[in-house]
């Protein structure tokens, strides 16, 4: 009976602390509940729907191993209505490949910047074209060299936000400011940015039509310098666009024919790893700091042109820089006296050749006849 009241008295006492437990439990649940801000998602793939769940909730803020912190609230109206999402076709796990569920695997960038660079290579899963064009730009090579600070995908394009990149295309030097502010702040104000930012002048150049899109090149280079000439050319050639604001379109004809231009293109053709110490349009022109040749600020402004041309000719009067024609062909309205003394010459020089040809041909002729007398009185 002993044994038994034994047995009896310590089930007793299991029951009552396993009781105990599951009360405590039951107590403690409202309480873990409280401090969770959101609802967990099922541990399944998760839709767009369920990720906002979470993250559109306000100042949701993770602090990275280096101490940055990585904000991770989405706007969830600004996130339908981007490109990505409004496509239908691309979704959060589309990029984040590894979340298939609630908790999420654990970050391993260290910084802002390696969340960046590490979430780039998701691009080329849609994007492979331009990811291919992007490894060969001088974004990728410095990325590859360990500056972690060289443009990746998400520094030009939000992905959570993704717009068309050119609507504006003011957004095309607000984008490359992000980097290149001095720069970007040269070509604001310039005859193109002004023309841009001021006018929206859909005929004016931004840095891509210059450097390019997603495979950009050095600008450093020699390649890319010698071809630089025909960079200005595909706008200073065109005769309609030029035409609106009456600008000369000789501009790279007139370039060429020069020891100038000629030089240059020698070189581009057989030492495109050479430069030649001939001036390219940027010398005289300037690279982003472009101005109208009528604004008393430009380099080749009329009272400025010889000190521009002496960056070169050190020697040079003012005699050497009023020769230039600024590309123009000389005309009875442009260069006046140059065009009548070329076309005195272009009179002159056939009227002379045609002259002594006829004078040539009635002598051989008459000595002919000459010969023939005399050999019919023998």
């Amino acid at each position: 009976m002993r044994r038994f009241a034994r047995w009896v008295g310590g089930g007793t006492l299991v029951l009552m602390a396993l009781l105990a437990l599951t009360l405590n439990g039951v107590q403690a649940s409202p309480a873990r509940q409280s401090a969770t801000l959101q609802p967990t998602p099922a541990a399944s793939a998760t839709g767009d729907e369920e990720c906002l769940a979470c993250h559109s909730q306000p100042d949701q803020i993770k602090t990275l191993p280096n101490g940055d912190q990585l904000y991770l609230t989405i706007d969830s109206a600004a996130y339908h209505g981007a490109l990505h999402s409004q496509s239908g076709k691309v979704s959060c796990t589309s990029c984040h490949t590894n979340i298939t569920g609630y908790p999420h695997p654990a970050l391993t960038a260290e910084s802002q910047r390696d969340v960046a660079i590490q979430f780039s290579e998701t691009c080329q899963q849609c994007h492979a074209e331009q990811h291919t064009k992007n490894n060969d730009s001088v974004h990728a090579r410095a990325q590859a060299e360990g500056n972690k600070n060289a443009a990746v995908c998400s520094d030009c394009h939000n992905p959570h936000y993704t717009t068309k990149p050119n609507e504006p295309r003011t957004a095309i030097p607000t984008t490359c400011t992000k980097c290149h502010s001095e720069i970007a702040a040269e070509y604001h104000d310039t005859v193109h940015g002004q023309a841009l930012f001021n006018e929206n002048n859909p005929d004016v150049p931004t840095c891509i039509d210059c450097h390019g899109v997603h495979n950009i090149a050095d600008p450093t280079k020699s390649e890319f310098l010698l071809n630089s000439p025909q960079l200005c050319a595909k706008c200073h050639t065109d005769e309609k666009m030029m035409a609106k604001y009456g600008l000369n379109t000789n501009v790279l004809n007139s370039y060429i024919s020069d020891f100038h231009g000629t030089t240059v293109e020698l070189f581009q053709k057989r030492s495109p790893d050479q430069l030649p110490n001939k001036p390219l349009c940027i010398d005289c022109h300037g690279v982003h700091s472009i101005l109208s040749t009528k604004n008393a600020q430009s380099t080749v402004f009329k009272e400025n042109l010889l000190t521009t041309c002496q960056k070169c000719h050190p020697s040079a009067t003012a005699n050497f820089s009023d020769a230039w024609m600024s590309h123009y062909t000389p005309s009875a309205d442009k260069y006046p006296l140059v065009y009548f003394v070329n076309l005195f010459y272009l009179i002159l020089l056939p009227v002379v050749l045609v002259g002594m040809a006829i004078f040539v041909l009635s002598d051989i002729g008459r000595r002919i006849v000459n010969r023939r007398k005399k050999g019919g009185n023998k």
